[in-house]
């Protein structure tokens, strides 16, 4: 909670005398500023192909953004969601609204929540930029501050998923995803089948071509054939029902990983179909612990108390989560900008950041790091469905994630302590 204390401190300080603390400076590096806001430019993919629920991110982060204005904004500066686009799910298209929001709407930060994004204009420009992981395009730059890190190291995978196979008894994995088209979907699921293989684990069939919002009775046939009793999902949540769906018709007994649908709306749609499926909660907090662990997760606690009274459409949305975390990365720079308020300083101050959680709920990021190097241990959290609810899949005690260092044997992938900072 101390990154969220520090914003409200000095949210609450300029409120008190109804002007900013200090004179930030209002220059030509700087853009999107005056004396009472930040303006903000997102950009999602709300409709076309691949829009899943990305547009999810968006509420999370307006969520934040009115918790921190209810209280004077910060230094006095509201945080202003200025241009709020639609990709449509086209490359081009995201191009062209990078564009817009950049050289015309002249926002300060950017926030990003599609499979399309291409960093190239955000980098020259030197914008902040936030969002949400899915391809290997945010690694590098310093100022693209992906949730959790902006780093995709797909190797990371197979420790979960090597432990979700042993604690489920599991014998023979099968893994699906999109062609090498659509980013993080294959390159995911392909490197967890090679590690997994690799490490003498039983991968009985790679479906790494199925088409997005497609048919997967064929990959269904492929897994009863292949008598495999784990499947490792890396598609959209819609798309996860679906294959879900052929699961049940086909009458497999399998044990389901899902790396996309932690979604209570979807839960409540499908409740029949998800039964028994973990998915995989992204690096954060379970939401559930808040109720479980009462007292354990204060974090949690204030992001569901926060999202129902701005935002209660999309409380137990992961993609809510993902803007949530964003826009706490984003107050966290800009607090620790000071008098400064220059783009420059923001993602200065930002990348001395050692032990960010998002105020407790998420595990630890080390933004001296996160820009190019995986940190270890990594850390992981699941939940898994039972009846109405996603309860947390827990090692020990109430704490929620699970850890691996990076030499784990994924025959034997026995959890390690997590490092200090961690919620819970």
């Amino acid at each position: 909670m101390a990154l969220w204390a520090g914003v409200l401190l000095a949210a609450c300080s300029s409120s008190s005398t109804g002007s900013p603390t200090g004179s930030p400076r209002n220059s030509a590096s700087a853009p999107g500023v005056t004396s009472t806001q930040i303006s903000i430019g997102a950009i999602s993919t709300k409709t076309g192909p691949g829009a899943g629920d990305f547009s999810a991110f968006i509420p999370g982060m307006q969520a934040y953004f009115a918790m921190v204005n209810a209280h004077g904004g910060i230094r006095g500066r509201r945080l202003v969601l200025t241009s709020d686009l639609d990709d449509g799910g086209s490359p081009s298209q995201f191009t062209q609204e990078s564009h817009t929001i950049l050289e015309q709407d002249h926002v300060f930060a950017a926030f990003i929540s599609t499979y399309w994004f291409t960093p190239n204009l955000f980098v020259a420009t030197n914008t902040p930029t936030y969002g949400y992981n899915v391809s290997d395009n945010w690694a590098g730059p310093d100022n693209l501050f992906a949730a959790g890190g902006s780093i995709q190291d797909y190797h990371a995978l197979a420790a979960p998923v090597a432990y979700m196979v042993k604690r489920t008894h599991a014998t023979s994995v099968a893994l699906v995803s999109y062609g090498p088209g659509i980013p993080g979907s294959y390159p995911a699921c392909h490197t967890a089948a090679q590690d997994l293989s690799g490490a003498g684990l039983t991968v009985s069939y790679t479906g790494l071509d199925a088409s997005l919002g497609g048919d997967y009775s064929a990959e269904v046939q492929q897994i009863a054939q292949r008598h495999s009793d784990f499947v490792l999902t890396c598609m959209q949540d819609s798309d996860d029902v679906t294959l879900a769906r052929d699961i049940q018709q086909y009458g497999l007994k399998v044990h389901q990983l899902w790396l996309n649908g932690y979604n209570q709306d979807l839960l409540n749609s499908y409740q029949s179909l998800m039964q028994g499926v973990y998915v995989d909660a992204n690096g954060f907090v379970p939401f559930s612990a808040a109720t479980v662990f009462p007292g354990v997760y204060p974090g949690m606690e204030l992001y569901l108390a926060t999202m129902k009274k701005y935002e209660p459409d999309f409380v137990t949305s992961q993609l809510a989560m993902q803007g949530w975390q964003s826009a706490a990365l984003l107050a966290a720079g800009v607090t620790a900008a000071g008098s400064d308020l220059s783009q420059k300083n923001v993602i200065a101050q930002t990348n001395r950041i050692t032990d960010f959680t998002a105020g407790g709920t998420t595990a630890v990021v080390n933004w001296t790091q996160a820009h190019t190097t995986q940190s270890f241990p990594i850390c992981p959290s699941f939940i898994q469905v039972k009846g109405k609810a996603f309860v947390p899949v827990v090692a020990n005690g109430h704490q929620a994630f699970i850890c691996f260092d990076k030499s784990v044997d994924l025959k034997n992938p026995v959890p390690t302590s997590p490092p200090a900072g961690t919620p819970g």
